[in-house]
């Protein structure tokens, strides 16, 4: 067995980010349950481990393994991530903030702070496997929800997910395709210079994390802003993402100045939350291809005005 930590395994920690021990089974361990490989290798009890299986904690060969009966072959890798807050099962969705439903779609207002799907950590706590509970829990009937684009974990606002194999192809194919039109609002530090822009600086990776480069240097990447309402000292924008990069929105205004507020990542004013928000999607529907428009009000938390008209296009 080798340890990622050089043989000495860690305590999990109550706060900060995830880690994860790591090893290969021993081929001594050939057809041992996963449950009782996991409780002699992390010195835990057998129900300890199973609450890290069914809680998403623990992958073998890189996969996510919720079987805690499933027979060793011997050299698999097994990581356990051990959770930020312990296995702590607190989120379910409120059906208040389900948007719209019918029997291919569901749109949802998701919560900030809520991952979109499953960490390493944890594949209980978001809004992926707490939509799936809760049809499961509704319906008689199997139930099937599928994730076909995601939001940060501290963004807010409407997410969408086919309820039917047969909208998969139709909304996937709208998502690649950019017939989806997706506008966010944001809260950011200080005053822009223009009414309207588009930001198209590229964006890549560097030393593990996301950053703009000079176009030709990254993955292309185009953002266009309208000012919205102006403060003394911030501004409520909002955002239209022409490109489907990581970050974009954030990676743009931060490039320009003005980084959303509560952004600690790239570099906004410390708040209370991000201040970013996807406000509207507009799409043509999977099957009857008529277009929706998908709106998640203004969150209460937000300063104001609440009540706002943004215009359909966002212009240059």
């Amino acid at each position: 067995m080798t340890i990622s930590d050089g043989g000495k395994r860690p305590a999990p920690p109550s706060a900060g980010l995830p880690h994860f021990t790591h090893w290969h089974v021993d081929m001594a361990c050939r057809n041992v349950p996963l449950v009782d490989h996991l409780a002699g290798e992390a010195l835990i009890s057998n129900e300890e481990a199973l609450d890290l299986i069914d809680f998403g904690s623990v992958q073998v060969d890189g996969r996510q393994e919720r079987n805690p009966t499933r027979r060793l072959k011997g050299n698999e890798e097994i990581r356990l991530y051990w959770p930020w807050n312990g296995v702590h099962r607190f989120y379910e969705i409120d059906p208040g903030r389900i948007l719209y439903r019918d029997r291919y779609l569901l749109a949802y207002d998701k919560e900030p702070g809520v991952p979109s799907q499953q960490t390493p950590a944890d594949g209980y706590n978001n809004l992926f496997a707490a939509l799936f509970r809760h049809f499961e829990r509704k319906d008689a009937l199997s139930p099937y929800v599928a994730l076909h684009h995601r939001l940060d974990q501290e963004t807010s606002g409407v997410m969408v997910f086919a309820l039917d194999r047969s909208a998969n192809r139709s909304l996937g194919e709208a998502f690649e395709h950019r017939k989806v039109e997706k506008d966010y609002l944001a809260w950011v530090k200080g005053k822009p210079s223009e009414a309207r822009w588009i930001s198209n600086e590229d964006i890549g990776r560097k030393g593990g994390r996301y950053c703009v480069f000079p176009r030709g240097h990254g993955k292309h990447a185009e953002t266009a802003f309208q000012v919205i309402h102006a403060e003394a000292d911030h501004t409520l924008l909002r955002a239209r993402p022409l490109t489907g990069r990581t970050h974009q929105i954030r990676l743009h205004l931060a490039a320009a100045g003005h980084p959303i507020l509560g952004d600690r990542l790239y570099g906004g004013p410390p708040s209370k939350r991000l201040y970013l928000h996807a406000y509207r999607l507009t799409l043509p529907h999977p099957i009857t291809k008529s277009e929706l428009v998908l709106t998640a009000p203004v969150p209460s938390d937000w300063p104001p005005p609440h009540s706002i008209t943004i215009p359909a296009e966002p212009g240059t």
